[in-house]
């Protein structure tokens, strides 16, 4: 299975279980989502933010795809210094889809309600905005992170994401990266 394939049959399972009212919504983040708003770069995952009803369980997700899609998948608990809480992985053919959950994760959860849609081969998909994008980034914060969000400050609308940086408690981990880099002579 290719990997356009692989991402169209990822993207399929989380449309058909939003319509089905096992998740409320989803917005994809990470790699894909950086090339959907600048120049794309390889990745090896898909990456998605998924908020789930109260009724549902992050386990009963893990189930459905289990059971739907013939996956093993791999649960993950959060941490105290983590703001991630939930989160799974599976393989869908060649690629590793990564599922983040909203729960307890404001910063995500905005970032799905304020997400567009955009076109990625051909599947229609809400992705995160810019600004929420390097904001997601801004906590792992790898070498690799912050090339892309020295990347997608130029898409960004800087006023929005200092304002957003700062109701996160984010601020001081992007004014560094806002300062431009001289260059070497």
């Amino acid at each position: 299975m290719s990997i356009i394939e692989s991402f169209r049959k990822a993207i399929s399972f989380f449309d058909e279980i939003r319509r089905e009212g096992f998740i409320t919504d989803y917005a994809l983040i990470g790699g894909l989502a950086l090339s959907a708003w600048v120049q794309p770069r390889t990745t090896k995952d898909v990456d998605l933010v998924v908020a789930i009803p109260k009724e549902i369980t992050w386990s009963d997700i893990a189930s459905f795809i289990e059971t739907r899609l013939h996956k093993k998948v791999i649960l993950q608990k959060g941490t105290q210094r983590t703001t991630i809480q939930e989160k799974l992985s599976f393989m869908m053919g060649h690629i590793e889809v990564d599922v983040i959950s909203t729960k307890g994760f404001k910063l995500a959860a905005e970032a799905i309600e304020n997400a567009v849609v955009a076109q990625i081969f051909d599947k229609k998909v809400k992705v995160v905005s810019p600004e929420y994008l390097i904001l997601l980034k801004l906590l792992p914060l790898s070498s690799q992170d912050e090339i892309d969000i020295r990347t997608l400050m130029k898409k960004a609308d800087l006023n929005s994401l200092r304002i957003l940086a700062e109701r996160h408690a984010l601020l001081p981990k992007l004014e560094p990266l806002l300062i431009k880099p001289r260059k070497q002579k």
